[in-house]
């Protein structure tokens, strides 16, 4: 199933069926709609619904995921500026951030995949990125290794 008919079904409370995404959410403590609500409201703008990322917006969709498998990936997520700055909840934060990995990059993440908790989202914002694209080009520059 695409990225925009697990978001569309989450959004229009078409989650009846069991799926594979739908159960990890669950298994991640994340409440679909209400992440689902929140990326809209405060990530969709730049990402696009599917996760495509608009105009030089970097995509989500089929890579984000793999973030987590490199070394400083994981707090990147929390520290770039849309999020880092965004005006969710640390709770709010890390269910958005488990719901985009889970719906829009699924097969990408690291196995066993740990969610993000309301803390760690905590401890990562503490501590602010100076250059997000520098680091993106870090990171990106370790998966070209893997």
């Amino acid at each position: 199933m695409s990225p925009r008919w697990v978001l569309l079904l989450l959004l229009v409370g078409g989650v009846g069926q069991a799926n594979e995404p739908i159960d990890a959410l669950s298994a991640a403590g994340v409440d679909p709609k209400q992440a689902g609500l929140n990326y809209m409201l405060n990530c969709q703008g730049c990402h696009a619904v599917d996760g495509r990322g608009l105009n030089d917006i970097p995509t989500m969709a089929d890579f984000v995921g793999k973030f987590l498998t490199v070394d400083g990936g994981r707090a990147y997520l929390v520290q770039v500026p849309g999020s880092a700055n965004s005006p969710l909840s640390n709770h709010q934060l890390a269910e958005v951030l488990n719901w985009v990995l889970l719906t829009m990059s699924q097969p990408q993440l690291p196995q066993p995949f740990e969610p993000y908790t309301a803390a760690e989202v905590n401890d990562y914002r503490k501590q602010t990125m100076s250059d997000a694209a520098a680091v993106r080009r870090d990171l990106l520059a370790q998966l070209k290794v893997q």
